[in-house]
């Protein structure tokens, strides 16, 4: 298993890293391109102020937990669209 924070600190030429990370949410493994965004397995996947809030709510933090993969972050967007209509 790998760690499961991303390094996002710099590298000496000022670029990001790419890393293959494991997901804190659900264990598996996967690449974060944060050297190349568009060619990351998360771009496209814009969490709003209420799928950051229920990622606290689970005890995950962005600072604190590091990236999640791309299978999670569709999860927790339905979970939060489906928390919502239950509301109606």
């Amino acid at each position: 298993m790998v760690d499961s924070k991303k390094d996002t600190v710099k590298e000496h030429k000022g670029t990001l890293k790419v890393s293959a990370i494991s997901c804190p949410r659900c264990f598996s493994d996967f690449i974060c391109n944060a050297a190349d965004i568009k060619h990351c397995q998360c771009y496209g996947v814009s969490l709003q102020p209420a799928d950051f809030a229920y990622l606290r709510q689970k005890g995950f933090t962005a600072e604190e937990t590091g990236c999640l993969c791309r299978n999670c972050l569709l999860e927790i967007q339905r979970e939060v669209a489906e928390a919502k209509l239950s509301f109606k």
